[in-house]
């Protein structure tokens, strides 16, 4: 029994961890045909595994940094209501970076998934160099950016 869901005119996908460099990802024009675009295909993966850390820190000092001018001017303008609070640029633009991390961790998920252990190993380089840079800032926050917990 054939397990590889593939199309009578296209090439299966491999559903265990494989070797090699002929792989579609995410898109059908995102084809790893050559040596060269593949190699450049792991530097845009491990890119984008890096900036996927570091927008999760850009979100926290974000956070942290409206936090404390909220706290500053709090005695002066007094509580700010629900609704500026909801509309506010800083939320709007919280909201909008959510959205970029949510695409993007689907992003990762989705390349891990083709079990190609290149495009992985770029994935988990790229978010461990990430935290590396990164993390350290959060060790002692709760990370409430996190999709998977």
């Amino acid at each position: 029994m054939s397990h590889d869901h593939g199309m009578p005119d296209m090439p299966g996908m491999k559903m265990w961890f494989h070797f090699g460099k002929n792989e579609v990802i995410l898109f059908e024009f995102w084809k790893t045909e050559k040596t060269g675009i593949f190699i450049l295909s792991l530097v845009i993966i491990f890119m984008m595994a890096f900036g996927y850390e570091a927008l999760k820190y850009f979100r926290d000092r974000m956070y942290q940094m409206h936090v404390e001018r909220a706290r500053s001017s709090l005695g002066v303008r007094g509580p700010p209501s629900t609704r500026s609070k909801v509309l506010s640029g800083f939320h709007i633009a919280q909201t909008v970076l959510h959205m970029v991390q949510f695409v993007l961790s689907y992003f990762l998920m989705l390349i891990y998934m083709t079990y190609n252990v290149w495009l992985a190993l770029a994935v988990t380089l790229g978010a461990g160099a990430g935290y590396f840079c990164f993390g350290w800032y959060k060790a002692s926050f709760l990370d409430i950016n996190e999709h998977c917990q």
